[in-house]
């Protein structure tokens, strides 16, 4: 499936999706009998008469009734309206540019606000004069507090406050972060934000792949975005398995939530093999460690210079396949907390090194190292 740039208005527009808007040039008198506002009417309802403002399934900014100061407030108008109904995407046409006969030069910088508006796309040329000619860009960031330490519930709230972008594809105004999930037996993916979001406690995750087709859930995407989302890919029912840290192990390896990490101190023979957890507020404040019964050890603690840690699996063994999105938390302090002989802590090591799968006897984890089988490695 190929991906659509949501930013950037298509040159030629010939149908649109339950949420989109056309926005197009007109007359005050709202005569529309050619250019764009002929293909309104014709095509998406633009009411004859109506020169201002929604109709049909566009919105009408007047460009024939003066020079570029009479546009201005219409334009306005407009970029205010498009902030308040954020489960629309307004497609703006080349208002103005056609007609009218006015020069892209001076009416794209009427839009320069848009650059802070996700759910407002324009054309390419206006967006490169925007950037060149006011010195603002659209990957310019519009919100700066995003969490440093990420759990679930901040994941959920962020995926939620961000829904139009998530719906839409659109990737500029997102935080940078990437999760990691499960997608069947012995197989991890990973999706940056944007490309997941969570709904009645479970987790899903746009896939491109047509081979993923089948497993597409369109009733979920309309109750979550209200359109179709035409363009995005294939919404499908995944296993939540952790976000990544800004820390590495000693072999350079990115470090996830939920991993079990082997801790060496120098000079010491015996190691600790303990699994990785976020501490965090609503606003993402804490820190990444080990979370312990009545406290916890840092992950930075770790990284110094008289101890190693190698990240050796995760805390995803004896899953269920449809097991609902669990807060990583709990799994890391059922891994941490266990009162178990050697024996048995020796055994739930080896189960976070093939993971994920769905099995729910330790025998067959044993099994599958005693036969050297890599088949459901974590890695």
């Amino acid at each position: 499936m190929k991906l659509r740039d949501f930013s950037a208005t298509p040159n030629k527009i010939t149908e649109l999706s339950c949420c989109e808007v056309f926005v197009f040039g007109s007359n005050l008198k709202g005569y529309h009998s050619g250019g764009a506002a002929r293909v309104a009417m014709e095509k998406f309802g633009a009411e004859w008469g109506v020169g201002v403002g929604p109709t049909g399934q566009c919105y009408a900014i007047p460009t024939m009734q003066g020079d570029v100061e009479t546009i201005e407030p219409y334009v306005n108008r407009f970029l205010e309206y498009a902030k308040t109904h954020q489960n629309n995407r307004f497609l703006v046409t080349r208002i103005g540019c056609g007609i009218a006969g006015f020069d892209d030069m001076y009416i794209a910088p009427l839009f320069e606000e848009a650059v802070n508006i996700p759910n407002i796309a324009l054309p390419k040329i206006w967006w490169d004069i925007i950037g060149k000619e006011c010195g603002v860009w659209r990957t310019s960031p519009s919100y700066s507090n995003f969490p440093k330490v990420w759990t679930l519930k901040t994941l959920k709230k962020y995926t939620t406050l961000h829904k139009y972008e998530i719906g839409a594809g659109v990737k500029t105004f997102l935080p940078d972060l990437k999760v990691r999930y499960i997608k069947g037996r012995g197989e991890f993916g990973y999706a940056k934000f944007g490309d997941f979001f969570f709904d009645r406690n479970q987790m899903y995750v746009w896939e491109t792949d047509d081979k993923y087709a089948e497993e597409h859930n369109d009733a979920v995407v309309r109750e979550v975005f209200h359109d179709e989302c035409k363009g995005r890919g294939y919404v499908c029912q995944r296993i939540y398995a952790g976000v990544q840290t800004n820390f590495r192990d000693i072999n350079g390896e990115i470090i996830y939530t939920g991993d079990v990490i082997k801790v060496q101190e120098k000079n010491d023979n015996t190691p600790q093999y303990l699994a990785l957890g976020a501490m965090g507020d609503a606003d993402g404040s804490g820190f990444y460690g080990f979370i312990l019964d009545n406290n916890s050890w840092l992950l930075t603690d770790c990284l110094r210079e008289q101890a190693s840690i190698t990240r050796i699996g995760t805390v995803y063994y004896q899953i269920g396949k449809n097991e609902l999105a669990r807060d990583v938390n709990e799994r890391v302090m059922d891994f941490n907390l266990a009162i178990e002989s050697a024996e048995d802590h020796a055994v739930r090591v080896l189960m976070t090194k093939y993971t994920p799968n769905f099995d729910q006897e330790r025998w067959k984890y044993q099994g599958l190292e005693i036969l050297g089988v890599e088949e459901f490695d974590w890695r």
